[in-house]
């Protein structure tokens, strides 16, 4: 019985010793574990709150954000979701500050300027918002960026002028360059009929004929506020091109428009009404009045949406090619995404159809068209941007001519290169190479062209 109990006693005291073995690992465990669940628990998910404030959820990432500014403030990151969840969720007073710390490590953050920006708007602070805009758009931010800062001054001015005061912008321009083939002409100087059978020397008009240009024009644009987020428009631009020695094809442009705008922080509706005179060796050439409709949607920070359409009335005024006078409807849906921002990188693109009427008896009839457009721009340097563009345009026409005995088709191909260097805040330099080519069924309308030029802009706004 002694050595029963004994061994008894022996088994309980090693179970306890196991038991509580077993416990202290466990709490050393938990101690070692614990710290990091607290950390983690401090590192809000900087991904996920960006992925809600492009969907405009800024005010739940201003909630899941916010807690953490005391242990996070200062990080470049934290701090710049922060400012902007800020804005969204209606507290710009916050946003400014967590917007200081990220332009105290970071001054160049355009985007973190661009926030402030509107921060300052909505805390009703529009001369320090102002600043803010004006000196980016001074810096060519990307085209989603642009439409966002012009549609915040505008409604600066409005909640600042005067009712009925005026907003004037405008630009100067001069160029200078090479065109291998003004008039769109043909490459060989003969070309075989098939209506007559025969073969035909062709008019110095209608081959191709190259000659250097210099180029002046201007542009100036009038905006008169209503009330709050809409404004009347007026504007005026005027172009002239000389060549150096084949002063026929010297001409001259000038439009005129007017219209409403409507704008507000996402959304951008433009209506305008518009007359076109062209002259061609001073003598009148072609007129053309349009109607225009512009819609742009902000979809979210990086990305614009818009549509627009055209009705336009084109009236040639010379005998010989009054036939080509028609009416014009054209519609299409565009946007613009910005890639990088630190990089001034975006894609632009847009989808459009048409459709022409001949009102003249075309020799052609009437026309169908549908393309696309689309380019890339990408920051050289601080003061300077490249640029490529491309576009493809499908033509077709409804009758045979019967010159050629067959039925127009139209592939037309435009490629452009260039960049554009800011030499201060309003002048600006474009180096450009641009390329086309149309690629018709008719040899008479078959032809390439391509035309270097450089630019002098100067910008007032």
């Amino acid at each position: 019985d002694m050595i029963a109990g004994d061994l008894k006693r022996r088994v309980e005291e090693r179970s306890i010793r196991i038991c509580r073995d077993m416990l202290c690992a466990l709490i050393a465990q938990l101690m070692l574990v614990a710290p990091h669940s607290v950390l983690a628990q401090q590192q809000p998910d900087l991904t996920r709150a960006r992925t809600m404030i492009l969907e405009g959820r800024g005010a739940e990432a201003w909630r899941m954000l916010e807690p953490h500014e005391f242990e996070l403030a200062g990080r470049e990151e934290y701090d710049y979701l922060l400012g902007v969840a800020s804005i969204e969720a209606g507290r710009p007073d916050r946003a400014t500050l967590a917007l200081e710390r990220v332009l105290a490590v970071n001054p160049n953050h355009a985007a973190a300027r661009l926030d402030m920006g509107r921060a300052y708007f909505a805390l009703g602070d529009y001369d320090r918002a102002r600043l803010e805009l004006k000196d980016l758009l001074d810096h060519d931010p990307p085209p989603a960026a642009r439409d966002t800062i012009e549609r915040y001054l505008a409604a600066i001015d409005l909640r600042t002028r005067p009712a009925g005061a005026l907003r004037l912008t405008g630009y100067l321009e001069a160029s200078f360059g090479y065109d291998s083939n003004i008039n769109a002409g043909v490459s060989q100087g003969t070309m075989f009929l098939p209506l007559f059978g025969a073969t035909f020397a062709l008019a110095p008009s209608a081959t191709r004929q190259d000659d250097e240009f210099f180029a002046l024009g201007g542009g100036l644009e009038v905006s008169v506020p209503l009330k709050e987020s809409l404004s009347l428009l007026a504007g005026a631009d005027v172009r002239q091109r000389s060549y150096a020695s084949l002063d026929t094809f010297d001409y001259r442009s000038a439009e005129l428009r007017g219209g409403a705008q409507y704008a507000d922080e996402r959304d951008a509706v433009r209506v305008t009404a518009g007359t076109n005179h062209y002259d061609l060796d001073h003598a009148s050439y072609r007129r053309m009045q349009s109607l225009n409709l512009d819609w742009r949607r902000q979809l979210d920070r990086r990305t614009q949406f818009s549509v627009y359409g055209q009705d336009l009335r084109i009236r040639y005024r010379q005998p010989a090619t009054r036939s080509q006078s028609s009416d014009m409807v054209i519609v299409g849906v565009g946007g613009v995404r910005t890639l990088e921002e630190a990089k001034r990188t975006f894609a632009f693109g847009s989808v459009f159809v048409g459709d022409e009427t001949a009102t003249d008896q075309r020799i052609d009839g009437d026309r169908r068209l549908y393309g696309v457009r689309g380019g890339i721009q990408s920051a050289l340097r601080g003061d300077a941007d490249w640029y490529a563009t491309v576009g493809i345009q499908r033509s077709r026409y409804s009758q045979e001519n019967p010159i050629f005995a067959l039925t127009r088709r139209d592939w037309q191909y435009d490629i452009a290169l260039g960049a554009n260097w800011r030499i201060d805040n309003s002048w600006s330099l474009r180096p450009q190479l641009s390329y086309t080519r149309n690629d018709a069924t008719t040899a008479i309308n078959d032809y390439d062209r391509y035309e270097l030029s450089i630019a002098l802009r100067y910008d007032w706004r």
